[in-house]
């Protein structure tokens, strides 16, 4: 006999689902695949009652937080992202349905179905929805990495160079501004030679990610007055990034 515990989570995750699918239909970046996400809501309701009719009512009062904490994530990361970190949700649930199904025959059809729904919706968000971040995350990286390297080495010579952190600042900023024309040049020249890529908005998104990090990490010489405590403070924003980058492509490619 399955755990009571397990049919109770898998029961609660379904609504949990169905919250966030809702939430994400009603965002400004879930209108343009509206069609997609409310039927994905409305199987995952389905698959609620479902489960309701097995373990009575299951809802938890963190459902709000945790539709706070998607909610979040789509305005940080946009929509696949978002989308991916719900999927594989839904990947551990079908795991779980498959071993329920062994345990509780009188479930297997129930559970059938719901397997065949999930793993739809999984393909139907990696055919129909398209975000320029996703397509052009190779040209993204390139920006980011090289403005990383670029300007944490420019600040860590400042240290003995400049008297303020204005001036740093300055340098910094200005040599990035510089450098990522010259990468958006080069990003350019490389989309050219890839069939799938539009070389112009290649070349944009690498100039402005680039120039992204370029402001981050000049931003604390134009606000703190200590050399040290600004560079300490760039130093942090550059960890931050590195960590947005890792969790970012993390999710998108199912590593763990």
């Amino acid at each position: 006999m399955a755990s009571s515990d397990i049919l109770y989570k898998v029961c609660r995750d379904e609504y949990e689902a169905y919250t966030l699918y809702r939430a994400l239909m009603k965002s400004r970046w879930g209108k343009k695949y509206r069609n997609i996400l409310e039927k994905a809501a409305e199987d995952e309701l389905h698959h609620y009652r479902f489960w309701t009719s097995v373990v009575g009512k299951c809802t938890t009062n963190f459902t709000k937080i945790k539709v706070l904490l998607y909610t979040i994530m789509l305005y940080l990361f946009g929509l696949t992202v978002t989308l991916k970190a719900i999927e594989s949700r839904e990947t551990d649930a079908s795991r779980i349905y498959r071993e329920l199904s062994e345990s509780r025959p009188d479930l297997k059809d129930s559970l059938s179905k719901i397997i065949d729904d999930e793993e739809r919706h999984e393909a139907e968000f990696a055919s129909s929805i398209d975000e320029g971040r996703v397509r052009y995350l190779g040209s993204i990286t390139l920006g980011i990495s090289d403005a990383l390297i670029e300007l944490t080495g420019i600040y860590t010579g400042s240290l003995g160079a400049f008297e303020n952190t204005i001036s740093a600042g300055l340098t910094g900023f200005l040599a990035g501004v510089a450098a990522s024309i010259s990468m958006g040049i080069a990003s350019y020249s490389q989309a050219k030679h890839e069939a799938y890529k539009n070389p112009k908005l290649s070349a944009l998104y690498t100039s402005i990610a680039y120039l992204i990090v370029v402001i981050l990490l000049a931003l604390p010489y134009f606000v703190i007055k200590s050399m040290i405590f600004a560079f300490m403070a760039m130093v942090i924003i550059a960890i931050v990034v590195v960590a947005y980058m890792t969790f970012y492509t993390t999710v998108l490619h199912n590593r763990n």
